[in-house]
């Protein structure tokens, strides 16, 4: 029996609302039975392009109607979107509402649907690999750790709260094997799952923590201090202060509905999108270049900005960082970078690279213990935080992070703290 996932030709988005918090009142209410018969509601955190950058920003209806995605307004900024599927047996195609989009700012988007959470991320995964203007919010393991020690740590003791870990040294692995690597789906897999699949031997890490907030705030540091894999952070639940439930988040802006209410969802959301933004723009201020006048009798340019230092406190073997590097710019990486390196020593090369966000120019210099990226003006700053992302998931699980000379996790900090937000 199918499911339905969203109102019949809604007349305004109060209507999805409602409806949503419908099925957020029965998710939930499955979720205290442990058993639930409808998916839960979820968003999906996309990010476009800022005129900031120089570039002029699109419109969500032309960015999706080249992806086959049909949308209809209620308003202003929120969008019902469709896409023709089959009917059943010999029936023609139908147009199949999937979800709907509304649009927070020019660069960011939100797409909220109660889609099975395996369709939802093929289609949201779909829809950014043919759509160079699309891209995810990347909430790294740092960001996710300064979320929790701003934030989720401190809702009470007696809360409960999950922090998921995610790591796998797929560089490690031959080279054939480490192209058949792909993204999986943590959300959808089911325990027991692998135990007849063949594996290889490498480090790879699936480990979470449930528990009361005041105990886990007791163990983190001691525990991520012994075992460094405790370190990379993919997942962070966030214990609802206005409703029955929680929200959960993953790095790749997926926001799951954990709570009673949408209404209550939604205000995550967007408390995320504000937090990420105001993180985001801090991060491009300091990293974007300027050129500027060569003082008289100077003939060269000079420029001002600071570059993107990840270092690394496990150093790489010279097999795993030349994987890495004949890997990590093929058409499909996790990296989502393009690049023809140049080799300037045994376990060093240089990158003038782009990012398939956009196109951008990006600069990279890899070692086997760092990496240096520079961003030239106007490039997205969501680059630095894929690129941190990934490496902290799939080549070293703690690593340390600069702007500069200013720590990663002070900028993130500086950006909360000015946005002067809260959930």
């Amino acid at each position: 029996m199918n499911q339905i996932t969203s109102p019949y030709a809604p007349k305004d988005r109060f209507e999805v609302y409602r409806f949503f918090n419908g099925l957020s009142a029965e998710g939930q209410e499955g979720l205290s039975r442990s058993h639930t018969r409808i998916p839960l509601v979820k968003t999906f955190l996309l990010e476009h392009v800022s005129s900031r950058s120089g570039r002029t920003p699109k419109t969500p209806a032309d960015i999706l109607k080249p992806l086959g995605v049909e949308s209809r307004c209620l308003d202003d900024s929120f969008l019902e979107l469709r896409v023709w599927e089959p009917g059943e047996g010999d029936a023609p195609l139908k147009l199949k509402t999937v979800g709907y989009l509304e649009q927070y700012d020019e660069r960011f988007f939100a797409f909220y649907t109660a889609d099975k959470v395996d369709v939802a991320k093929k289609r949201v995964q779909h829809w950014l690999v043919r759509s160079p203007d699309l891209d995810s919010t990347w909430f790294s393991g740092q960001l996710l750790q300064s979320l929790w020690d701003r934030d989720v740590s401190k809702r009470g003791d007696n809360a409960f709260s999950k922090l998921v870990f995610r790591h796998e040294s797929i560089f490690d692995m031959p080279e054939d094997a480490t192209q058949e690597t792909e993204l999986e789906d943590e959300e959808a897999t089911e325990e027991g799952s692998e135990e007849d699949r063949p594996e290889r031997d490498r480090r790879k890490v699936r480990s979470e923590i449930r528990d009361r907030i005041g105990p886990i705030r007791k163990a983190l540091t001691k525990l991520q201090g012994n075992y460094s894999p405790l370190n990379a952070l993919y997942a962070l639940r966030f214990p609802s202060s206005a409703a029955r439930g929680s929200h959960d988040l993953y790095q790749m802006g997926q926001i799951t509905n954990r709570a009673d209410s949408f209404e209550d969802h939604r205000n995550m959301v967007r408390y995320l999108y504000r937090t990420y933004k105001a993180v985001l723009e801090n991060t491009e201020r300091s990293a974007w270049l300027s050129e500027e006048e060569a003082p008289a009798g100077k003939t060269a340019a000079y420029f001002k900005g600071v570059p993107l230092i990840i270092k690394f406190t496990e150093e790489l073997s010279e097999a795993t960082f030349n994987r890495w590097v004949n890997l990590a710019f093929q058409k499909r990486n996790q990296f989502r970078l393009w690049g023809d390196p140049i080799r300037l020593g045994p376990r060093k090369v240089h990158v003038y690279g782009a990012d398939r966000h956009l196109s951008q120019p990006i600069n990279l210099e890899m070692t086997s213990d760092r990496v240096v990226a520079i961003h030239p003006k106007g490039t997205c700053g969501n680059t630095f935080h894929r690129l941190v992302t990934n490496v902290q998931r799939y080549v070293c699980p703690k690593i340390e992070v600069w702007l500069g000379a200013k720590p990663f996790q002070e900028l993130m900090s500086e950006a909360q703290r000015n946005s002067g937000d809260v959930a």
